[in-house]
């Protein structure tokens, strides 16, 4: 996996169920917190309003947090 310019690699994979669905996420040495990427958001068919600070499903709205600049789903 690459990073910005930097590369990682990936250790195994774990699904995790989060209030958006349930999203496959690779275990990786490095200072990275949760990354969302699109194909999971394409795939789940939901998007983020950044205006509100929520995750919009098909039948519900999620909220997030906003801290050191990133959004975060509680």
């Amino acid at each position: 996996m690459q990073f910005g310019i930097g590369i990682a690699t990936s250790i195994r994979t774990t699904d995790v169920v989060t209030p958006i669905g349930k999203i496959q996420f690779y275990i990786i040495y490095t200072d990275t917190p949760f990354l969302l990427c699109l194909v999971d958001i394409d795939r789940l068919q939901i998007y983020y309003n950044n205006l509100r600070n929520v995750v919009i499903t098909h039948t519900k709205k999620v909220p997030v947090v906003r801290r050191f600049g990133h959004p975060f789903l509680l």
